[in-house]
């Protein structure tokens, strides 16, 4: 991997976001205040993030549509270790953290990170180092398709044991 593409991805997928974040909380906060910024400009703003979500993984999926169609066992020889690893991850931090006796506000994030694997960003970045028609942004996307749902049922499974831990 070219050192110059691999900078260029950090710097637009990782820094520039994160540095407009930062610096737009920072200048809101000084000029507008907490209360204005969490009750009026993060509650206007959320749908834009949720409609800019869906529209990039519809972008993804489109890109990868012939794959995922025609390379099924493919698919399957991707998905099925990244379903077992994420499951192992995140019961494995769940269950330490209830060993722990950490308060649930702080186990099911932590789960939930444990599910994570950053695939958006694996996305964006195999699509730039090898295009959208790679094998590559394929095991990206096919880790997309296999996170969501399996976060969305570690979060559902965290909510429903949320009786196992102290109060906060």
């Amino acid at each position: 991997m070219p050192f110059r593409v691999l900078l260029l991805s950090v710097a637009v997928f990782i820094v520039i976001p994160l540095a407009l974040g930062a610096a737009s909380r920072v200048l809101l906060l000084r000029t507008k205040g907490r209360a204005w910024f969490e009750g009026t400009f993060l509650p206007a703003f959320h749908p834009v993030t949720v409609v800019a979500l869906l529209a990039t993984l519809v972008m993804i999926f489109a890109f990868q549509a012939d794959n995922l169609t025609s390379r099924f066992l493919h698919v399957l020889l991707i998905a099925i270790p990244i379903l077992i690893q994420v499951y192992f991850n995140s019961g494995l931090v769940y269950l330490l953290m209830k060993k722990a006796r950490v308060s649930h506000d702080v186990a099911a994030p932590g789960a939930l990170i444990g599910a994570s694997n950053f695939f958006e960003l694996a996305v964006a970045t195999a699509i730039a180092l090898f295009g959208p028609e790679s094998g590559a942004a394929l095991a990206t996307v096919v880790g997309v398709l296999v996170e969501v749902p399996v976060m969305l049922s570690v979060c559902s499974f965290c909510n429903r044991t949320r009786h196992w831990f102290p109060a906060a």
